[in-house]
């Protein structure tokens, strides 16, 4: 690892992303929880933007493999910049091709980049809440989609939707 300060500093980032979004979870006045995802989502954002811009994306040789994927969630969440996700998308990938981040994060933020273009989604991995049920997002091509996930190391589609319904 090359970068200790940087990788600190996203591994922190991801961590109030994620404690904010489990509060809300258990918040009784849904709007003001709202409210604070979408703050930390902007600020993540402008953060993410700035740390692209300097070093392009964070790898694991040079931020480790926590921080990679810290990183990438907090892409995953930047869903008011679809351009910026996308083109993060472009990097991750390049970064996947060299072993240098998980498959399992670019087929998440591929669908996450798709649904968020009023797309289908192409693995699977975002879902909707429908009758107080979490069901995944339209599917391109649903037949193949487990040979999609496989080779991205994803579970199948119905153990993803056990996982997510518990």
């Amino acid at each position: 690892m090359q970068n200790k300060k940087l990788a600190n500093l996203i591994i922190k980032m991801a961590n109030e992303d994620q404690k904010i979004r489990f509060d809300a979870l258990k918040a009784k006045n849904n709007k003001k929880a709202g409210l604070k995802i979408l703050k930390i989502d902007k600020k993540n954002t402008t953060k993410a933007k700035e740390i692209i811009k300097r070093y392009n994306w964070p790898t694991f040789d040079f931020i480790g493999k926590r921080a990679s994927k810290s990183f990438w969630l907090i892409i995953q969440h930047a869903d008011l910049d679809v351009k910026f996700q996308d083109k993060c998308l472009k990097l991750l990938k390049k970064a996947v091709k060299k072993k240098q981040a998980f498959p399992k994060t670019e087929a998440y933020l591929t669908d996450r980049v798709l649904v968020n273009l009023g797309k289908k989604q192409k693995f699977g991995t975002q879902f909707i809440r429908k009758n107080n049920k979490l069901i995944p997002r339209a599917i391109i091509d649903k037949k193949n989609v487990n040979k999609r996930r496989k080779a991205y190391d994803l579970d199948t589609l119905e153990e993803n939707i056990k996982q997510m319904q518990k």
